[in-house]
């Protein structure tokens, strides 16, 4: 997927008195309902919260003004993208490349970053860890290279073969951020209690809308990496049923399940983006534990189990806000003792079930999808029950709990039809 990212200065508007007291540096989320003719829109990110009331707030109204400015970022891994002769900043000259870049030799940079409309360079920087100038690409000799002038001179320059990055920046207009489907991370300050945005960093989405069968049930999937294990086979085993969906990167602890859970399901009451079934799962971050070598022992779980029901029980207030059929998934088990940084005892899941299972009984209408059953009981993975490792990588384990989640799903699409 393409990435994109926008500069952006604006204005958090006087929403209440808790939007006017937050402070959004750094903040990250999607954007959604933006408005040209009344110049805002809303960002949506993970919830925080009042600390005097403990009341939870995830949207906040955005405005820019006239004077902003919009700078478009394209993440690449070359510049086989791009045409004639732009300013570029190169990063990451190694001390080999250094010597070279002294000389004005040809020398080699892990980072690139173009900006298009900009007239004036910098030039080499003090430590000639970089250097700013007019950039020439040569897709004839190599997409990763071509020649930057310094000084008069013009001199070779080639990204590393492994792990380069360029990041071309094009000035944007505001109607431009009306079109698409936007990720945003804000930078700025507070003047007069209003936050003041400086820049605003934005990753182009994929609108579902788009890809999405409209005839098809919707399903969201929550949860850690063990979801991102059995998500392709999951996904293979409903097409044609439903709109298989998960959350972006990894869900973690039930406690940034709560922090998270608005910003995952997004504008559900917008038509094409509701959620007809929704799973969730929690468990496998919060059962990590201290290992202390010296005593051979395990300290104190991440999340308390009784702070682990609490943020089941509001999650479920959450997700139960959009109507859909939910699904507790049980915690895969952990398959033998792991005394490395990310320590977990063997067994530890039983306990967190246990818990889970507890408060789903206050929720008869949630369904279980019993992935430690399946699991436990079979054979394909025997040997996966040998490693310390809480993670599936063989095809045949994930096609296993892939089909699992799959015929979850139908069961949940089967009872929301009966209720009808």
């Amino acid at each position: 997927m393409r990435h994109i990212l926008l500069a952006i200065t604006a204005l958090v508007a006087p929403f209440t008195a808790f939007s006017q007291t937050s402070n959004l540096d750094g903040a990250s989320g999607n954007i959604f309902q933006f408005d040209l003719e009344n110049q805002t829109f809303e960002l949506l990110k993970a919830t925080e919260y009042e600390p005097k009331t403990d009341i939870g707030r995830s949207r906040f109204t955005v405005r820019w003004t006239d004077q902003t400015t919009i700078t478009q970022i394209v993440e690449r891994t070359d510049f086989s993208h791009t045409r004639g002769h732009y300013v570029t900043t190169f990063q990451g000259i190694d001390a080999a490349n250094i010597k070279a870049l002294k000389a004005r030799q040809p020398f080699e940079a892990r980072l690139a970053i173009a900006r298009m409309g900009v007239k004036d360079a910098k030039g080499i920087a003090a430590d000639f860890r970089s250097v700013e100038g007019i950039f020439t690409p040569d897709p004839r000799a190599s997409p990763r290279g071509g020649k930057i002038l310094i000084d008069g001179n013009e001199i070779a320059v080639t990204l590393r073969k492994r792990n380069s990055q360029v990041f071309i920046h094009t000035p944007l207009k505001p109607a431009d951020l009306a079109k698409g489907f936007w990720k945003t991370t804000l930078h700025g300050k507070m003047i007069d209690h209003r936050f003041t945005i400086d820049r605003m960093e934005v990753t182009s989405l994929n609108d579902p809308r788009e890809t999405d069968d409209p005839k098809l049930p919707r399903v969201l999937v929550i949860g850690d990496s063990i979801s991102m294990n059995y998500h392709d086979a999951a996904k293979a085993s409903l097409a044609g049923i439903a709109n298989y969906h998960r959350n972006e990167g990894n869900a973690a602890s039930s406690t940034q399940g709560v922090l998270n859970a608005e910003l995952w399901l997004g504008n559900y009451h917008e038509k094409g983006l509701h959620w007809d079934i929704i799973q969730f799962n929690h468990g496998l971050h919060d059962l990590k534990q201290t290992y202390d070598p010296k005593s051979d022992t395990f300290g104190a779980y991440s999340v308390p189990i009784e702070d682990y029901k609490k943020n089941l029980e509001k999650q479920i207030a959450i997700l139960k806000k959009t109507g859909a059929q939910l699904i507790w998934c049980t915690t895969t088990p952990v398959p033998n003792h792991n005394k490395s940084q990310y320590a977990r005892r063997k067994g530890a899941e039983i306990e967190h079930n246990a818990a889970a299972l507890e408060v789903m009984q206050g929720h008869p209408e949630i369904l279980i999808n019993d992935l430690a059953k399946v699991v436990h009981e079979s054979p394909v993975f025997d040997n996966w029950r040998k490693t310390i490792d809480v993670h599936f990588y063989k095809i045949e384990e994930q096609n296993a709990l892939g089909e699992a989640v799959a015929r979850a799903v139908k069961e949940a699409l089967a009872k929301s039809k009966r209720e009808k």
